[in-house]
């Protein structure tokens, strides 16, 4: 519909001329087409810039969405490298056998309080850390090892460490920290700590410092349960005396170990006959059928 208005105006033109060259008005006919090929003429340049400016678009368009195609080439091809460049190695497998008996679930603080020259300024940072952590306290037993004595019927526990196991979760969290700078705040009037505000990011460069080494400090467990040691010891004690009552009527707990020790693994129990009282200990493997049953419990 659009074409058939734009060429009507062409139609009425030339049909006048037409209409003027019949009547012998050749001048007046001339004139009239050619007033209808200059229209013609625009009409047809006004679409050929419509054409160019569409056809200019697509181009546009279609570079625009081949940079988005190359973009995501490179990053398949970069992720595709790193895919065949990427090594597993597996360093150490190790087997854990650990009796946790202690889970402490607490909260402390580290304060901060340092002073330090910077150039001719005296500088103060104060701050408190809070730090809350659930520690596990316990044994590894593949550490212990254990010597047998049938004549006795003795089993003798040495190598008896309780220490830190691991953290069944941490959090370490400012609670305020500030550095200030003793100075003056006008001339002539009397210095007092204040806040610098060219001093803000060496605060945080500090408390990220501070933070990191409370965390590897506390990685071995928090120095501030140090005295839980003793009580955990006892309590590894009487629970090794009552894993092993039932397959060793005498059991001793014994500092060191020495050579005539084995692991968890390389102990037998095996009583001589004059000492069998009608429960066989001879099985091999006792030992471990024991602990597997006291596991399982």
């Amino acid at each position: 519909m659009a074409g058939i208005k734009r060429y009507l105006l062409v139609a009425v033109i030339m049909l006048v001329a037409v209409i003027l060259l019949a009547n012998k008005l050749i001048v007046w006919g001339a004139v009239f087409i050619a007033a209808g090929l200059i229209v013609l003429g625009i009409q047809q340049l006004i679409q050929l810039n419509v054409k160019v400016s569409k056809f200019e678009d697509s181009i546009s368009s279609l570079r625009e969405k081949n940079q988005d195609l190359a973009k995501i080439n490179e990053k398949l091809t970069e992720e595709n490298a790193f895919l065949k460049d990427r090594k597993f190695q597996i360093t150490q497998i190790k087997s854990i056998l650990e009796m946790n008996l202690f889970e402490i679930d607490t909260r402390f603080k580290r304060t901060v309080n340092r002073r330090e020259m910077l150039h001719d300024r005296e500088i103060r940072h104060i701050g408190s850390l809070g730090v809350s952590l659930k520690a596990k306290y316990g044994i590894d037993l593949k550490e212990l090892r254990f010597k047998y004595v049938p004549e006795s019927d003795e089993l003798i526990v040495a190598n008896i460490h309780p220490r830190f196991l691991s953290f069944g979760n941490r959090k370490l969290e400012w609670e305020f920290f500030e550095t200030l700078e003793y100075k003056r705040q006008l001339p002539l009037t009397v210095k007092r700590w204040m806040t610098s505000d060219d001093l803000a990011e060496k605060a945080d460069r500090l408390k990220e410092e501070i933070r990191l080494e409370t965390e590897q400090s506390i990685e071995n467990g928090p120095e501030e349960f140090s005295w839980i040691m003793e009580p955990i010891r006892e309590n590894v004690e009487n629970t090794i005396r009552i894993m092993f009552r039932g397959i060793c009527n005498n059991i001793r707990i014994a500092e060191l170990a020495d050579s005539s020790f084995v692991p968890l693994e390389g102990i037998r129990l095996e009583k001589p006959e004059s000492q069998d009282s009608g429960h066989s200990l001879k099985a091999p493997g006792g030992i471990n059928s024991g602990m597997k049953k006291y596991l399982d419990e």
